[in-house]
């Protein structure tokens, strides 16, 4: 198998929500990472902490990069799956997408021998 990351954008924040929709939100995480850990397809994965810098040969500025106009990435997790296709069918179950997200899925290449 393969491994794939998922990014995942957007999002309504917790703030935003009541504590019972937040509740919810964490209780469909429990059971979709329990799936995919059962199915042996997870690897791991976290939410992201806001805020954060972004460095380029122009320099550093104190802020992560919040300009995608599919919105800011709020945490990833890296899956493992026979194909992208199959990836992307596994995205489509993720909480994420029922809370406005939407989730960018990448194959994780290799890195070449040197």
């Amino acid at each position: 198998m393969k491994e794939y990351l998922f990014l995942l954008r957007a999002g309504k924040p917790a703030s935003e929500k009541t504590e019972a929709e937040n509740k919810t939100e964490m209780q469909a995480w429990g059971a979709y990472m329990g799936k995919l850990a059962q199915g042996g397809n997870l690897v791991g994965g976290l939410p992201l902490i806001g805020g954060g810098k972004t460095v380029s040969a122009k320099g550093t500025t104190s802020e992560a990069v919040t300009s995608a106009k599919e919105g800011i990435i709020g945490g990833y997790l890296i899956i493992k799956a026979d194909s992208l296709d199959k990836a992307a069918e596994l995205a489509k179950g993720c909480p994420h997408i029922d809370n406005e997200g939407n989730i960018e899925v990448r194959e994780i290449g290799a890195m070449p021998a040197m």
